[in-house]
């Protein structure tokens, strides 16, 4: 009868995220091989070259990733997979460069929306058939393929579901008295109260520039329920300094700045310099996306720290229409198939193999390193983490789809990133932000 159950709310699960997805609005370097150079198929041994911007193989994505190329080599031992990393940002620019100068890769993850237009404007990677990953070997969730499609056509297979969070230490709130904020302005009172106690309020990644658009996406959701005017205006369908709405965005969003929510070294503070203050007790919040489950798991880290990681929804706006059931969710990292592989069929094989249902969403899982792009099925051995952050999913009632800053050309990509950074180091005000981003939506090619 118990197993009976689990199956139920198994089934349940899956299918309650597929209808939220159905509601969707529209580092170091480094370098090694896997393989077994004593076995061949046929005499012929084969050597894959793997880019991933993962390079902690330990813990987290990175060895969930790993445990997967470990798996298609013991299953396939005479394959080699050369495998290079990079961390997130070197990682963008060598695949920018491999492209210009068409290297042979066979497999390469990949940021869906702007920079994967990049890469598919350059020819550099394949088209695939969705058809073939229809049905419950492959499993993804509807929906999922948003930032993958250009003109139609489909060029990579997402990995997670991402959406953006809070993290938060909570004995960091409890021995300092202050109150979880489940509104923007407790928000705000509790940066406060952290930085006249000499606390870090909320870490952030700066320097990346991303996370910055992402908040004032968050914002508007909260706001107006939705993201169709953000979205809308990059497609030049409406115009941003219309909307009374986004005025008010921006706005808050200044609010965040000159009320120093971020550390003080935010502008300069990469990924991994914003995580390392968060796991470090430095900071008290931390905002980043979904796919940061493995913390809680990730036994490099203090477990006095791992005890105590909560999640939040962002804060409702007072006086918006959006609920903390919005999600700001979307589809970003995946894979895709390089086409100027020297050894295509093979690629592929690897290709197809990673994105079944059974092995990259259910190590990525079970592991506790991400939220799947594809129905997975809860072990019982979950974190309070990753259920938290299940519940947020399974309880959302509406989700982006998409991140404005990922839904134009790659020219509007940089220039949305530079603005807000201008504007976060103090260059522009509210108004400014609004007029520079219109322009940017005029101005894209």
């Amino acid at each position: 009868m118990e197993k009976s159950k689990k199956r139920v709310r198994i089934s349940l699960l899956a299918l309650v995220m597929a209808v939220v997805m159905m509601l969707t609005a529209c580092g170091g370097n480094t370098k090694n091989e896997s393989g077994n150079a004593g076995s061949k198929d046929g005499d012929k041994q084969i050597t894959l070259r793997f880019f991933s911007n993962l390079p902690d193989r330990k813990s987290g994505q990175g060895l969930a990733e790993q445990k997967m190329l470990d798996n298609y080599v013991a299953a396939n031992p005479n394959v080699k997979i050369d495998l290079e990393t990079l961390a997130e940002e070197p990682f963008k620019n060598k695949l920018k460069a491999y492209m210009a100068s068409s290297e042979p890769l066979d497999v390469s993850m990949v940021h869906g929306g702007a920079e994967l237009n990049t890469l598919v404007q350059a020819g550099y990677v394949k088209e695939i058939d969705l058809k073939q990953y229809e049905g419950e070997k492959y499993n993804f969730l509807p929906g999922v393929f948003t930032s993958f499609t250009f003109d139609g056509k489909v060029y990579g297979l997402p990995r997670n579901s991402d959406y953006e969070v809070i993290y938060y230490n909570k004995k960091m709130f409890e021995d300092n008295g202050v109150k979880v904020p489940t509104t923007f302005q407790e928000l705000l009172d509790a940066g406060k109260a952290f930085r006249e106690k000499g606390i870090s309020p909320m870490s952030i990644n700066g320097k990346d520039l991303w996370s910055y658009p992402a908040m004032f996406q968050n914002i508007y959701i909260r706001l107006t329920g939705n993201s169709d005017v953000l979205l809308g205006a990059v497609q030049n369908k409406n115009k941003l300094t219309d909307n009374a709405d986004v005025l008010k965005t921006a706005q808050l969003l200044q609010q965040v700045r000159d009320e120093k929510l971020f550390q003080d070294s935010f502008m300069t503070a990469d990924y991994g310099a914003s995580q390392n203050l968060f796991t470090q007790g430095k900071a008290a919040m931390w905002y980043m996306g979904s796919w940061e489950a493995g913390m809680a798991s990730n036994e490099a880290l203090p477990e006095s720290f791992r005890n105590n990681i909560g999640v939040l929804k962002f804060p409702t706006v007072e006086g918006g229409k959006g609920k903390d059931t919005d999600l700001l969710g979307w589809n970003g990292g995946g894979y895709v198939l390089i086409s100027k592989s020297k050894h295509p069929e093979e690629a592929k094989k690897l290709f197809d193999y990673m994105m079944a249902a059974d092995q990259w969403a259910k190590i990525a899982w079970d592991t506790g390193a991400a939220v799947p792009a594809q129905k997975y099925e809860l072990t019982g051995k979950e974190t309070e983490l990753q259920k938290s952050l299940t519940d947020i999913l399974v309880g959302a009632t509406s989700s982006s789809g998409a991140l404005m800053l990922d839904s134009g050309t790659p020219k509007f990509k940089d220039d949305v990133q530079n603005i807000f950074g201008k504007f976060f180091a103090g260059g522009i005000d509210a108004e400014g932000l609004v007029k520079e981003l219109q322009n940017a939506a005029d101005t894209q090619k």
